[in-house]
């Protein structure tokens, strides 16, 4: 498809905030392609030292694109559309990470692609299913980063789920939401084990709808039937128990269950997963049809 919009990676940030000139105005309904770059891991593979490249150019955004009509207390709706992935690559930090602890150099390779896969070595090929790592609206006040945490308007959330066929329903603080995508990646483990995953430069194509007066206080995903709530915590105990809350107070007050039907339900049929490390993230899954 044709989108509406297409911004470039040269129009990007290092941050969600408020104060961003928006890269684009887009009515209600419009489809929008986010273009995004991989150059400080190109920079990082050709020797350059992670302090000479900066750690904030690792995450750059594309955008923000200003949703005309959106305004606090409404949600933005992000349907994924498409993912393209253009390079990939895998990189290994002394100290970073779960595994951080099994190398004593940076090591980062650019990793091939070749017929849907990605190619590890000659004799270890991946799927290549792409995802989108990073996606945000503005907060009401400050600064927030695209590394950590991630926020109840979104950020780096790192979500297998944000793949095309998903939609996200993302909280608005502020006039316009200022959406904003990046980090690609090609293929991640769930919950992002190693806290990096085959990183990429690629392009989002995402479908923009507002929901007015939505009321929600953090993400909401929707794929494959299924109704997913991020919950969050200052660990991942709190997060679990928000998360079911949330899947709780949907059961309750959205599909009108009796209190003992709606915990029967869910000790049936609520599955937990993992986010990101950023923060401490839990999914609450649950069928949006109940029959």
């Amino acid at each position: 498809m044709t989108p509406d919009i297409v911004l470039s990676k040269e129009q990007h940030t290092l941050d969600f905030r408020a104060d961003h000139a928006p890269q684009a105005r887009v009515a209600d309904g419009a489809t929008i392609r986010f273009g995004t770059g991989d150059i400080a891991y190109e920079r990082l593979a050709n020797g350059e030292a992670l302090e000479a490249i900066g750690l904030e150019t690792f995450n750059r955004v594309t955008g923000p694109v200003f949703v005309e009509g959106a305004e606090p207390g409404d949600a933005l709706r992000v349907e994924i559309l498409d993912i393209e992935i253009h390079r990939s690559w895998s990189v290994w930090l002394p100290g970073f990470g779960a595994l951080g602890r099994y190398t004593d150099r940076t090591l980062a390779r650019q990793i091939p692609l070749d017929d849907g896969c990605a190619v590890i070595s000659n004799r270890l090929r991946v799927p290549v299913e792409p995802m989108i790592g990073c996606i945000g609206l503005a907060p009401a006040t400050g600064v927030g980063s695209t590394f950590v945490p991630a926020y109840h308007w979104g950020g780096n959330m790192d979500l297998r789920e944000m793949s095309p066929g998903t939609t996200v329903d993302l909280p608005v603080e502020v006039a316009g939401a200022l959406l904003s995508i990046g980090d690609h990646h090609a293929a991640m483990g769930r919950g992002e084990p190693t806290w990096v995953s085959l990183e990429s430069a690629g392009a989002s194509t995402v479908r923009v709808q507002l929901l007015k007066q939505a009321s929600i206080s953090h993400p909401v995903l929707r794929r494959e039937g299924s109704i997913l709530f991020l919950g969050m915590g200052d660990d991942l105990a709190a997060a679990h128990q928000h998360a079911v809350d949330r899947a709780w107070a949907w059961l309750i007050d959205d599909r009108g269950l009796e209190p003992f039907e709606a915990y029967a339900y869910a000790s049936a049929r609520l599955e937990m997963r993992f986010g990101g490390p950023a923060s401490a993230m839990v999914l609450a899954v649950l069928p949006e049809d109940l029959s």
